[in-house]
């Protein structure tokens, strides 16, 4: 542990103050990015807490992307938090980009489908959105936490998103059945001078 000198003013104002200064280690982080999980690690010191967002610099393939931590493995438990040298496993989220999920409705089927953006883009309620070359309206939004967003003008940033519920705008035509088997038939109705010769026969 490395030491640091400081003045304390309630204790010693003129004096400096020896107090110990956290120590960088390489913690070993669990990576989520879309359908892969990459392992790497990054060099923390201090308290580390669920939620924060750092930035993992893997020396392996040189590439740097900021993630948001959402477990911490201390000894053999899951916890909230816990000190740089006693965490054994770091899992995060990769929210540089983020892969959103759509789910269009429509009057019998639901269609999903995704797209890669930047973790900071903001998503609107209410607005329309071009996706594969269609364009949806944002009707609600389902937060990575379970929550719900619907009301019109709310912004979300993508990297917050767990999937956005959407309008095609399209139409389809209402479809009627009927039980198998069953015959429709239609009557065919009799012209008014028919039923005028019937009455004065």
């Amino acid at each position: 542990m490395e030491y640091i000198e400081t003045i304390c003013p309630s204790c010693s104002p003129d004096t400096p103050v020896k107090e110990k200064k956290p120590k960088n280690l390489l913690v070993r982080v669990i990576v989520s990015k879309g359908k892969e999980s990459v392992n790497t690690r990054a060099v923390l010191s201090g308290m580390i807490r669920k939620d924060d967002e750092i930035l993992i610099d893997d020396e392996a393939t040189g590439e740097a992307y900021l993630v948001k931590i959402t477990s911490i493995e201390v000894g053999d438990k899951r916890q909230d938090e816990g000190k740089a040298e006693v965490i054994k496993t770091i899992w995060a989220r990769a929210i540089d980009e983020a892969i959103v999920k759509f789910a269009i409705s429509h009057r019998e089927t639901t269609e999903s489908v995704s797209m890669r953006v930047p973790g900071e883009r903001e998503f609107v309620i209410g607005d329309k959105v071009e996706v594969n070359n269609r364009k949806l309206k944002i009707v609600r939004i389902k937060i990575r936490d379970g929550g719900f967003k619907s009301r019109r003008g709310v912004a979300v940033k993508a990297k917050y998103i767990k999937r956005i519920y959407a309008d095609s705008g399209i139409k389809e035509p209402k479809r009627f059945s009927r039980a198998k088997g069953e015959r429709v038939v239609i009557k065919k109705r009799e012209s008014v001078w028919s039923l005028r010769s019937k009455g004065t026969a």
